[in-house]
């Protein structure tokens, strides 16, 4: 049909008949008069009260050089729409949300000239009317017929690039804010604390805010949000000027210091004293050690003593939600630390609008787009999203729950990365020349996550902290026999497919490579399984009972699990409830009694002792003393518990909770250490618990033992350890000078 063609003659009519004419089109009774004269000449033939100029305006996008631009404060309205099974746009639709469209620069010059504007009428008109079926975004067309570079540069993956420390563009990488970059609008994702802090400032009597985390948390980025709100200004305009170090918003009695390692600390004290007066309220962003130093050099200001007052600051931003009152004299802050915040949702939010169709509209006439890795690699994504967005963000969690922590920044660079490879367009050309696959997969994501080739590492990825963390934790190198015989193994490994189209090639030939039946150059049989492994982690749609795969990849046998019990609906049944009690019991008993216990003994005891052992694993010790003792079944119980952070996240965790003489008591179990209790419960011996959990174990341990400690009693209890790995329990008394041994039941 000729709807495309029609609206895009339209267009051009627009700058014969206006030769000034700017690029900003929207929906007019002169442009509908274009567009149905446009039509009845081109297909004649073909009824007029059936075509509309909606279809055309909406889908021209799709060519990649006709962009839509929404109006401030429709987004929500145009993603709920987009996020409809079909989604659909009148033209009262479009031109409520939209408001206008322009065209690339390249076509915009084009047609201010008039020998190439006839040039591509007649271009326009002949492929029409030699396949009247096709549709304008078909060809490739017009950057094959206009002066200049015969591809649309992206200007998107130029930007994507600037956020990397890998390569020469970097200039955003290290950005305190991007306010006046037209990109960021892009990628940017508004923080939920943002709102908070501002309606607390708009309070009455709100309290001041200080805004605290480490450099990449998104600090200057929630100013700027905060900033906005409070003049009125839309989440997607730039400013003309950067923050300035301090921004007063007089309507509101508000400041907003948006680095206070900025202030000039010559005024500190009136600084000081404008936050005691309460005429007006501030939002103080800064790092731990700026804000300290601020207080504590000046503790007199709040008549307190120095030491006091960094105790009461420190204790403040430790606080497990991320949220803390902070009170110095008369003077009331409410503290929000970033680096205590979960932010992979955050993250997660930036990834899919890096990877939005939008975003890649323009590379879709690009000349090398067929051989072009970082376009591979989008609509790769595109193709495969659930699957490659919940694994990439899996092992995110892993880290993040083994207290690797990354900031926002971080997390960006590394997803914009794994998309460009800092590939700049002089190297897609080259590959383009090459046209070799091996070469296209060597800059794909699910090698590039990990900051290789495949084979080699990328010097220059080595600089980014989440490239050299993921490098640490040996993902995917340990071997599972499941799996290691399907893959390799060539009388299982036959019918086995990827399941990607694009893919299912290279991943056989990598597969045969990995078995010896096929040789790649340059490449050995181990690297060549790793990719097998890394394809199949990100992309592969795994059954029910396959899921031990990823499990074995991301070296967590609990971390599905864990995923399993977020939300507020999520429950424990019965029979995981007593597998995990059991295999729990086994290993905090180990811990508190100093003895190691085989898995499998039979243990019908359910008393969880704490003895006077010697920490020495290589000594047996077949009898100790008990210092006290509690019922497993009654005194303890597993929960899982809601947490809360400042930013509105929630999770659940398990946690063993105490009642009766030990209620309170509490330990969280967190992913590490249930990982350790199954990796033993596996008879993995070479696992060794965190230092950090030992700890808390102590701690639990020492609480246990103030509660129920048999001190004072005029016998002791023993526990010997025997044959069969369980425990007998005698009372030693000593009763009318003879000692009296009597077994417990």
């Amino acid at each position: 049909m000729p709807h495309q063609f029609a609206l895009f003659l339209a267009i051009v009519k627009l700058y014969e008949d206006h030769p000034n004419q700017k690029n900003w089109f929207h929906i007019n009774s002169e442009l509908e008069d274009n567009f149905k004269l446009k039509f009845k000449k081109l297909a004649p033939e073909v009824h007029w009260a059936s075509s509309s100029i909606d279809e055309p305006f909406y889908h021209l996008q799709k060519t990649g050089f006709w962009f839509l631009h929404i109006k401030s404060g429709k987004n929500s309205k145009y993603e709920n729409i987009m996020s409809e099974l079909k989604p659909q746009f009148t033209k009262h639709l479009l031109i409520d949300i939209f408001s206008h469209v322009s065209l690339s620069e390249q076509i915009d010059q084009a047609l201010r000239n008039p020998l190439t504007r006839d040039g591509v009428i007649k271009f326009v008109s002949t492929n029409y009317h030699e396949v009247k079926a096709k549709q304008l975004r078909d060809y490739p067309l017009l950057g094959q017929h206009l002066p200049g570079k015969g591809s649309f540069s992206n200007k998107f993956v130029s930007y994507l690039n600037s956020l990397q420390r890998s390569g020469g563009g970097n200039e955003n990488a290290m950005a305190e804010s991007q306010a006046c970059n037209t990109q960021f609008s892009s990628i940017h994702v508004t923080h939920p604390l943002a709102k908070t802090i501002f309606d607390e400032l708009s309070k009455t009597n709100g309290k001041h805010v200080i805004l605290t985390g480490h450099a990449g948390d998104g600090k200057s980025t929630i100013a700027l949000e905060v900033y906005k709100l409070f003049n009125g200004i839309s989440e997607g305009d730039v400013l003309k000027t950067p923050l300035k170090p301090r921004e007063n918003v007089e309507k509101y009695s508000v400041s907003i210091l948006k680095d206070l390692s900025e202030r000039i600390r010559l005024h500190d004290a009136d600084l000081l004293s404008e936050l005691k007066s309460k005429d007006s309220k501030f939002l103080l962003v800064s790092n731990t050690g700026t804000l300290l130093d601020l207080i504590k050099k000046n503790s007199k200001h709040f008549n307190a003593d120095e030491v006091l007052i960094e105790s009461k600051v420190l204790d403040a931003i430790s606080s497990e939600s991320g949220e803390a009152n902070l009170d110095l004299e008369t003077t009331h802050f409410r503290v929000f630390n970033l680096a205590r915040m979960d932010n992979l949702k955050l993250a997660k939010r930036i990834f899919k609008k890096m990877i939005a169709p939008s975003r890649w509209v323009d590379c879709k006439g690009c000349t090398f787009c067929a051989s072009c890795p970082i376009y591979i690699n989008v609509e790769l994504i595109q193709n495969n999203q659930d699957n490659v967005l919940e694994r990439i963000f899996l092992v995110y969690r892993r880290m993040f729950e083994y207290g690797i922590r990354l900031t926002i920044r971080q997390y960006t660079e590394h997803l914009s990365y794994l998309l460009t490879s800092g590939l700049d367009e002089a190297d897609v050309k080259k590959i383009y020349q090459q046209s070799l696959k091996p070469l296209i997969l060597k800059y794909l994501f699910f090698n590039r996550f990990f900051g290789d080739d495949g084979c080699s590492s990328d010097a220059s990825a080595l600089k980014m902290k989440t490239i050299r963390a993921l490098k640490k934790q040996c993902f995917g190198e340990r071997p599972y026999s499941r799996w290691e015989h399907r893959l390799w193994l060539r009388n299982s490994a036959e019918s086995f497919k990827l399941g990607v189209q694009s893919l299912d090639d290279e991943f056989e030939r990598l597969r045969r490579h990995g078995s010896k039946v096929f040789v790649y150059e340059g490449m050995s049989a181990d690297h060549a399984r790793e990719q097998v492994r890394r394809m199949m982690y990100f992309l592969y749609e795994f059954q029910k009972d396959e899921l031990a795969f990823i499990s074995n990849f991301l070296n967590s046998p609990t971390l599905l699990d864990w995923q399993s019990w977020q939300g507020s609906c999520a429950r424990l049944s019965f029979k995981d409830k007593t597998t995990l009690e059991q295999k729990i019991y086994h290993v905090i008993q180990e811990h508190f009694t100093g003895i190691r216990l085989p898995e499998g003994s039979t243990q019908n005891d359910r008393r969880l002792y704490i003895t006077l052992s010697r920490r020495r694993h290589e000594v047996r010790q077949s009898a100790q003393v008990v210092l006290a003792e509690v019922d497993w079944s009654t005194a303890i119980s597993l929960e899982l518990i809601q947490t809360d952070s400042a930013s509105g996240e929630s999770r659940q965790d398990l946690v063993l909770t105490g009642k009766d003489r030990i209620a309170r008591i509490d330990l969280p179990l967190k992913v590490p250490f249930l990982d350790y209790v199954m990796m033993r419960h596996f008879g993995e011996i070479g696992e060794v618990l965190e230092t950090s959990y030992f700890e808390r174990l102590d701690r639990f341990k020492a609480q246990v033992l103030e509660r129920a400690s048999a001190a004072g009693e005029d016998r002791i209890m023993l526990v010997r350890l025997k044959m069969d790995h369980s425990f007998r329990r005698q009372h030693f008394a000593i009763t009318n000078n003879s000692l009296e041994v009597t077994d417990v039941l």
